[in-house]
């Protein structure tokens, strides 16, 4: 059966378990995570992954693992061991390859850098006096 056939049930129980195997093994926070490798953990080819991913979420492979980056950069900022990380080091632990690579997907999915995100959204520990 060709993806293209797939019925509304059977996309819903890929997409399901595409979802499950990222968010229990976070694999896209290894920075060298690719399609393939999707493929191997899900045991769903390759076109079949990417039928689902543009069909269900409406953007490509590298979007879609970008959008769980940055997803995962959300939750992190303001845990306490990540109070002494630089940003760099941030970006590069929800697996973008560079800071360049992070900037440009934060820019194109949230209209804004990561610099200005922490600005934002990061809560800072009152002062002691």
């Amino acid at each position: 059966m060709g993806y293209e056939k797939l019925t509304s049930k059977q996309k819903k129980y890929y997409l399901a378990k595409i979802e499950r195997v990222l968010a229990s093994n976070k694999l896209f926070l290894q920075n060298d995570f690719s399609l393939p490798d999707l493929e191997k953990e899900t045991g769903i080819k390759l076109h079949t992954i990417s039928y689902i991913i543009n069909s269900q979420i409406n953007h490509h492979f590298t979007d879609y693992i970008n959008l769980k980056r940055i997803d995962y950069f959300k939750g992190k900022i303001n845990d306490a061991d990540w109070k002494g990380l630089t940003l760099e080091k941030m970006i590069q632990a929800c697996g973008f390859k560079s800071r360049t690579t992070g900037y440009r997907a934060f820019k194109k999915h949230l209209g804004i850098a990561p610099s200005e995100y922490l600005k934002l959204y990061r809560v800072h520990s009152p002062r002691s006096y």
